[in-house]
């Protein structure tokens, strides 16, 4: 018996260490960015590290992520509180691994890593650089290289756009814009017939007002713009949606963030596959398979991405990209999108079938004396199977055939709303615009009339008994009143019905009625038109009028603006009219979702007629940030 305890008492700490669900040391990882939380690159970079490190066979692993903020810090000063603070706030906690992300954490874990981790494996993620990727290596630090691959991104531009002649290249004076300088002060070597500039100390309204003077066979290089000269921080998004809202080129970058912000696209670097890569760095150093301390290399493979919204804006053909190009937010059919389960669907029916004729076959060679049977009973299973097929074909049929009526019923019931809802309001526009005339008669003419008769019976009162000189004094002003009753009459007509635009055509009714809503408004006004008599009708002539019109008035109405542009330009085999202001601006989703049927029929009409026309109609604002009426039209 003691022999028996005394040998239990051996094997305890075995059978302890071995048993299930015994609690594994835990490892601790330290994540370093540069940069602050909600930053899109340390979002990407985020989300590819997590999918490595957080995996489900990753439980011993614990996560502590820091925030240097380095565009809104000193690095002379703040850098060393930045220090004290780890070494305070992490004195108890031995790291396995610390990984720095980009130039200014693996910068800081190089001259610290000895005092505030000296046992922990390194790992460097979006370090700067280019090919060969080999001198961008770092002694001690499995690094993951940001390969920048400008001339590509260049290249794929002047494929789409082979007429180019100028480039602007975007680089600020932070950080990172200046580990960039070198790669992009090295591209004009490489294309000697091309002319490329680099702004330099501009604010963003600067670099804006910049922008919005490049004009055709010009590009735009968005490399980085997260500070400008005044030391105004912005984030990606806004960056890139500020230039792009006033740019009239495509814009290439290197970035896939800036897709969906206003860049056409380029030679793109993904921060969720840098993230991934950094995170099996990580591992590898784990799990022993590289010593700490070694020095590794690699980076990620770039990719071609295009938004999709970009290219029709500039009427891109697929044809014209480079070959294995993506596209991003690119409209998917109901067969694409569910492409994976008509393919499953498509294998477990083979396999199924396959099953059934093997099985036959089987069934067949083992029983050779009842061939004649098992044939007959091959044939009856083929054909319920096949009747089976075709009902079931048949009920599917029936199916989709009921969806779609359904679909086509809701679809007319919209549609009749939709009828209903512009009757309504055109009752309301007519009895509105009687409303209108009326008062204009009444107030106006009428009273005007009245007047005039008041003199005439004057004069007539006067005539025996007044001098030639007060009677001719008389006439004078009636005269001058007849001419302003004249004046009105025409003024009705040309509201109701602009003679200019039956007599001369749109390119001068235009012209006259922007320079006169200027004039009439007390604005600051640009018009630049060119000449679309020849391409439209006279009633689509009156639409494009009506269309301006409205656009002006809503601007008088609710913009507040001290200046507008009109501009009229053709690119292709379209007409590109905008109509935008420097006022107060508005949320267009706010404003869509608040419209009544009563008020809201300025913007319904201005849709419908530019529908009829078979063109779009879309609405560029922001609060602040004033208003542009972007119309597409088919010639």
């Amino acid at each position: 018996m003691k022999k028996l305890v005394l040998l239990i008492l051996c094997l305890l700490p075995t059978l302890l260490q071995a048993a299930p669900g015994q609690k594994q040391e835990m490892r601790h990882v330290l994540i370093l960015h540069s940069y602050y939380g909600g930053y899109s690159w340390v979002e990407e970079v985020n989300q590819g590290l997590f999918k490595v490190l957080l995996a489900r066979d990753q439980q011993d692993l614990q996560l502590h992520i820091e925030y240097m903020d380095t565009q809104r810090l000193n690095p002379d000063k703040d850098f060393q509180d930045f220090r004290t603070l780890l070494e305070k706030k992490y004195s108890g906690i031995s790291f396995d691994i610390v990984i720095a992300v980009d130039d200014q954490a693996i910068d800081f874990t190089r001259e610290h890593h000895q005092s505030l981790f000296p046992r922990a494996g390194l790992v460097a993620c979006g370090k700067i650089g280019g090919q060969p990727i080999a001198e961008s290596a770092i002694p001690g630090f499995s690094t993951v290289v940001e390969n920048i691959d400008v001339l590509a991104t260049i290249n794929s531009g002047l494929t789409i756009f082979p007429e180019t002649k100028r480039i602007i290249v975007i680089n600020d004076g932070s950080y990172d814009g200046k580990r960039l300088d070198p790669y992009l002060k090295d591209i004009p070597r490489h294309y000697p017939g091309i002319q490329f500039e680099y702004p330099e100390n501009l604010s963003m309204d600067g670099m804006v007002e910049l922008i919005k003077g490049v004009t055709d066979q010009s590009l735009v290089l968005l490399a980085h713009f997260t500070e400008d000269e005044t030391g105004e921080i912005l984030s990606n998004d806004r960056s890139a949606w500020l230039i792009a809202s006033r740019c009239k080129v495509p814009i290439l970058t290197m970035w896939n963030f800036y897709l969906g912000s206003g860049a056409l696209g380029g030679r793109m670097i993904d921060g969720v596959a840098q993230g991934e890569l950094a995170g099996r760095f990580a591992m590898k150093i784990i799990h022993g398979e590289t010593p700490i301390g070694a020095t590794h290399i690699a980076t990620t493979d770039n990719e071609y991405l295009f938004d999709y919204r970009k290219l029709k804006w500039f009427d891109i053909s697929y044809s014209d990209l480079p070959e294995e190009s993506r596209v991003t937010e690119e409209p998917q059919s109901v067969l694409w999108k569910y492409k994976k389960f008509g393919w499953t669907a498509l294998f477990i029916a083979l396999t199924l079938e396959t099953t059934v004729i093997i099985l036959s076959v089987l069934i067949y060679r083992s029983k050779k004396a009842e061939a004649a049977l098992e044939e007959h009973r091959n044939l009856l299973e083929d054909k319920v199977q096949k009747r089976t097929h075709e009902l079931t074909s048949a009920n599917e049929q029936l199916l989709n055939e009921v969806a779609e009526r359904k679909r086509v019923e809701a679809a007319l019931l919209e549609s009749e709303d939709v009828l209903h809802q512009l009757s309504n309001n055109l009752l309301t526009v007519q009895d509105n615009e009687r409303q209108r005339i009326s008062v204009e008669l009444h107030d106006e003419l009428g009273q005007s009339l009245a007047a005039l008769k008041l003199q005439v019976r004057g004069l007539l009162r006067a005539r025996d008994s007044e001098s030639t000189d007060y009677l001719q004094q008389g006439c004078d002003e009636l005269r001058s009143a007849i001419n302003d009753i004249i004046e009105n009459v025409r003024r009705l007509s040309r509201d109701l019905s602009p003679v200019l635009l039956e007599d001369l055509g749109i390119d001068a009714a235009l012209e006259h009625l922007v320079s006169t809503f200027a004039k009439l408004s007390n604005m600051d006004a640009e018009i630049n038109l060119i000449e679309i008599n020849t391409y439209f009708g006279n009633k689509a002539q009156r639409m494009i009028y009506r269309i301006v019109q409205e656009a002006l008035n809503n601007m008088s109405k609710h913009a507040e603006a001290t200046w507008f542009e009109v501009s009229i330009k053709k690119h292709k085999n379209r007409i590109f009219l905008v109509v935008k202001d420097n006022g107060k601006g508005f949320n267009v989703e706010e404003i869509y979702a608040s419209i009544s049927p009563e008020k809201g029929m300025g913007l319904t009409a201005m849709g419908e007629r530019v529908r009829i026309l078979r063109g779009s109609l879309d609405y560029e604002a922001e609060p602040g940030q004033g208003t542009a009426v972007h119309i597409t039209l088919p010639i």
